[in-house]
C-alpha cells in the first residue's frame, strides 16, 4: 500500500515537472526567443507615400496685362476674361498649369517709362522681374499699334517681359496669338510634361525625341572639352580653351550655379582618329560623313576620351581637327547638303564639331592652327542647352526674341527649366517612394533602420512643402525642395543596408532552428502528452470511485 502510494507521489511529481517545463517553454521561451530574433524595422509613412503618388502636380502661373492703349480701357475685363480662358482650355493631366490673370491699365510713371524707352529692351528692363520670387510671374505690356514702339510679332523680353501690338478692336485675335507663346514658349507646358513622362517611364506610341535626348536631373554634371588632333607632327593645333570657358560659357554657368553645380575640365589628344572611313566627293575634291555615318564614331572614341571618377553625369564637348588625307571633311545631311555647323550632337553623352584647317601649302615648317574658340563655344553651348533641357522650341510660333547680348539665358528660360527640373524631380522622388515601400511591404525580412526612416520622412515632407510651393509660384524655393525630396528618397532607395541576402529568408531560418530546436522540442511535447493522459486517467478513476454518503 505503501509503494503504490509512493509511486503516485512519484508520477505526480513527474508530472507537474513536465507542465511547469512545458509552460515555460510555451510563455517565457517562445516570445523570448520570437523578441530575440524579431526584425528592427521602422515605422514608414506608407499611407503618405501612397497618397502621394497620386496626387496631381500643379504650378502657378501670374500673368500681369499692363494695357498702354487709353482705348482699351473699357475692354479689359473682357480681355481678362477672354486670356484666362484661353489658357485654361486644355485636357487635365497629372501636371497640370494654373493661371492667373490680371489686367489693368498702365499707370502714369509707366506711361513716362514706356515714353522714354529707345527699344523693346528698354521696356524690358523697366518692367522685368529679375528677382527669383518672379521666376513664375511674367509682365505682358499692350502698346498701341500707332507706338513709336511696334512688338508685332510677340516680343519676348530676358527677364520675363511680353510686348504686344493691339488695335483698337483686335483684343481676341492678340489673344490667340499670345497665347501659344506663353504656354509653349515662356511657360513650356509641353516640356513640363514630358519631363513627368520621362521621369514616370512612360512610353507613348512615338517616342519623343527631346525626352529621349535630356540629361535626368542631377545635384551636378562635368563637362569636358577635348581637342583631337591626329597628325600633331604634320599640323600643330593650339586653342585657348581657358579664354573660351571664361569669356563665353562662364556666364551661362553663373546663371544655373544657384541651381545646379558644373564643373568643366579640358584635355588635347594626339594620334587619335575617327574609327569611321569619310566618303570622298570627286567632284568637289572634299570628304563628308552622312548622317548614318555618324553612331560609329562615338563608341570608339569614347574609350580614348579616357574614364571619369566622379559619379555625376558627364558631358562630352569634342573638337575634331581632320587629318591633311581626309581634309577638308564635312558633315551632310539626309539631302546631301553641307550642316552649316559641321558638328553634331549625340543624345545623353555630347557633341562632335569638326574643324578644318587651313590647307598648309608647301611650307618647310610645321603649320599651326589657332582654334576658333568662338565659333566653337557657339556650337557647343546650344548643345549643351540642348542636352541639358534648356532649348526652346519655337519655330513654328511668330515670335521675336530680345538680343541676348552678353546673357547666356535669359531669366524665363531659367524659369521653364526650374519648373521641368522640379516636376521632374517630384516624380522620381514619388516613384523610388512607392517601389521602396513595395519592396519592404513584400519582404518582411529586411531590416529597416533609423535613418533610413528619417531618409523617407524627409523626402516625403520635401516632396509635400515643393508641391505646396510649387501650387503658389514659388518656383525657386519648390525646385531646392524637390531637389532635397529626391536626393533623400535615392539614399533611402539605395541604402546597402536594405540588400536582402544579408538576411536570411523564411525558409532558411526554418532550416536553421528546426535541427536546433527538434531534438529539444521532441521531449518535452512527448513528457506533456503523458502528463495530460495520466491526468486524465487519474480524474477518470477518481470519478469512479464511490462516493461517500
Amino acid at each position: 500500500m505503501t509503494n503504490n502510494a509512493d509511486e503516485e507521489k512519484e508520477r505526480m511529481t513527474q508530472t507537474y515537472a513536465a507542465l511547469g517545463i512545458g509552460l515555460v517553454c510555451i510563455l517565457v521561451g517562445i516570445p523570448l526567443w520570437w523578441k530575440t530574433t524579431e526584425i528592427y524595422r521602422v515605422q514608414l509613412p506608407y499611407s503618405d507615400i501612397q497618397r502621394l503618388s497620386h496626387t496631381q502636380i500643379q504650378y502657378s502661373i501670374s500673368i500681369e496685362v499692363i494695357s498702354f492703349h487709353s482705348k482699351l480701357t473699357n475692354q479689359l475685363p473682357t480681355v481678362a476674361r477672354t486670356l484666362q480662358e484661353a489658357l485654361t482650355q486644355k485636357k487635365k493631366t497629372s501636371v497640370q498649369p494654373v493661371y492667373q490673370v490680371q489686367v489693368r491699365d498702365a499707370s502714369d510713371s509707366e506711361r513716362q517709362q514706356w515714353k522714354k524707352a529707345h527699344s523693346l529692351n528698354d521696356l524690358d528692363a523697366a518692367f522685368g522681374r529679375p528677382e527669383k520670387v518672379g521666376l513664375s510671374k511674367y509682365s505682358v505690356l499692350f502698346l498701341p499699334k500707332s507706338s513709336h514702339l511696334q512688338a508685332d510679332p510677340v516680343f519676348v523680353g530676358q527677364h520675363g517681359t511680353l510686348a504686344v501690338s493691339v488695335g483698337e478692336s483686335g483684343v481676341e485675335g492678340v489673344v490667340q496669338q499670345l497665347t501659344p507663346v506663353l504656354q509653349e514658349v515662356v511657360v513650356r507646358e509641353g516640356a513640363v510634361e514630358k519631363s513627368l513622362d520621362a521621369a514616370q517611364g512612360l512610353r507613348t506610341q512615338k517616342p519623343d525625341k527631346d525626352s529621349m535626348r535630356w540629361f535626368r536631373s542631377k545635384p551636378g554634371y562635368d563637362v569636358t572639352f577635348t581637342l583631337i588632333n591626329p597628325q600633331p607632327s604634320l599640323l600643330d593645333v593650339q586653342w585657348d580653351i581657358q579664354a573660351g570657358v571664361q569669356g563665353y560659357l562662364k556666364p551661362f554657368l553663373d546663371k544655373l550655379s544657384p541651381f545646379t553645380s558644373i564643373s568643366v575640365t579640358s584635355q588635347v589628344l594626339h594620334y587619335v582618329g575617327l574609327v569611321a572611313t569619310p566618303r570622298k566627293d570627286v567632284s568637289q575634291n572634299v570628304y563628308f560623313y552622312r548622317e548614318q555615318d555618324l553612331p560609329l564614331m562615338i563608341n570608339p572614341l569614347e574609350a580614348k576620351l579616357g574614364s571619369h571618377a566622379s559619379s555625376r553625369p558627364t558631358l562630352n564637348f569634342v573638337v575634331y581637327v581632320p587629318s591633311r588625307d581626309n581634309s577638308p571633311l564635312y558633315i551632310r545631311d539626309e539631302n546631301g547638303a553641307a550642316v552649316a555647323s559641321n558638328a553634331f550632337l549625340s543624345p545623353r553623352w555630347g557633341g562632335i564639331l569638326i574643324y578644318n584647317a587651313d590647307a598648309p601649302g608647301n611650307k618647310t615648317h610645321i603649320p599651326t592652327v589657332h582654334v576658333d574658340v568662338k565659333r566653337v563655344m557657339e556650337v557647343f553651348i546650344t548643345q549643351l542647352r540642348l542636352l541639358l533641357n534648356i532649348h526652346v522650341q519655337a519655330s513654328n510660333m511668330q515670335v521675336n526674341f530680345s538680343d541676348l547680348g552678353r546673357e547666356a539665358l535669359t531669366d524665363w528660360e531659367v524659369g521653364g527649366w526650374l519648373r521641368c527640373r522640379c516636376v521632374e524631380n517630384l516624380a522620381t522622388a514619388k516613384a523610388s517612394l512607392l517601389s521602396l515601400a513595395q519592396l519592404l511591404d513584400q519582404i518582411s525580412n529586411i531590416v529597416i533602420n533609423d535613418h533610413i526612416g528619417q531618409e523617407v520622412e524627409t523626402a516625403v515632407r520635401s516632396i509635400q512643402q515643393s508641391e505646396d510651393l510649387l501650387a503658389r509660384g514659388h518656383l525657386y524655393e519648390a525646385f531646392t525642395a524637390s531637389r532635397t525630396a529626391i536626393i533623400a528618397s535615392e539614399k533611402a532607395f539605395f541604402d546597402q543596408s536594405l540588400l536582402e541576402l544579408l538576411y536570411f529568408p523564411e525558409d532558411q531560418k526554418f532550416a536553421i532552428y528546426i535541427p536546433l530546436f527538434l531534438p529539444i522540442s521532441i521531449p518535452v511535447l512527448t513528457s506533456l502528452i503523458q502528463a495530460v493522459k495520466w491526468l486524465r486517467q487519474v480524474r477518470q478513476r477518481d470519478d469512479k470511485k464511490p462516493k461517500s454518503q
